[in-house]
């Protein structure tokens, strides 16, 4: 271990990024396993998608998204068949979209197992536009995260990440992944944006609209995700 440590301090004198699985933060390491079972990459894709939330939700609870990689499994991995994988590409863009979506959503850099990350126009233009929202969200999707109901596969799942200090004082990911439209009412948690008496909600770059905090700093916010879909909200 002593060794171990050794090298790794010397790599981060040197300005080596380390990815390593071990927890060595201290002694150079800078990102371990998110959490996972490599068997589970296995299972169908859309298994594949419930469980990668559940591993952000417990993955995240001791460290932060950008101290975590994940696996995005494009080509076979630990067994299973066609159901288990991405490849081909174009014919699985739903799925791609959303693993890129869940992970960057989380401010976690996965690794992707594959050898390329495209294989189509359409798919090249997937990956640029997730790429492109990250980037232009980057710091609120890197700040802390508040999670809100961890995935079980019957009902709505989320988080919402929050930093006083920005622009973007929180960003929420709410994710549907049953078979039919989902809405619902929540209470979300604002306490620790620094709001405290109205905040502006914005669904995917569309129309702001205005809440009121209650003396719990919560607000009431109705919202609908389409069947096995998605949402954002830009909190300001």
């Amino acid at each position: 271990m002593d060794i171990q440590k050794e090298l790794y301090r010397w790599l981060n004198e040197h300005g080596v990024y380390i990815n390593a699985p071990d927890w060595y933060f201290l002694d150079g390491t800078h990102k371990i396993a998110i959490g996972y079972r490599e068997v589970n990459f296995s299972l169908s894709r859309e298994q594949q998608r419930i469980l990668n939330r559940q591993n952000i939700h417990d993955g995240t609870i001791e460290k932060t998204g950008s101290m975590s990689w994940g696996f995005v499994p494009l080509t076979r991995y630990q067994g299973g068949g066609p159901e288990a994988i991405l490849e081909p590409l174009s014919e699985h863009l739903r799925d791609y979209e959303q693993l890129m979506v869940q992970y960057y959503g989380a401010g976690v850099q996965a690794c992707y197992r594959g050898p390329r990350l495209y294989d189509s126009e359409a798919t090249r233009a997937m990956v640029a536009r997730t790429i492109s929202w990250y980037k232009k969200y980057r710091e609120i999707l890197n700040a802390d995260m508040i999670h809100l109901r961890r995935a079980d596969g019957r009902d709505w799942d989320g988080f919402i990440h929050v930093n006083p200090l920005l622009k973007q004082k929180g960003f929420m990911m709410l994710y549907n992944p049953t078979k039919e439209k989902l809405t619902r009412t929540i209470k979300v948690p604002l306490y620790y944006t620094g709001l405290t008496t109205t905040a502006t909600f914005k669904e995917k770059d569309g129309t702001p609209k205005k809440y009121s905090l209650n003396r719990n700093y919560e607000v009431e916010l109705t919202f609908s995700i389409e069947p096995e879909g998605y949402t954002w909200f830009v909190v300001e």
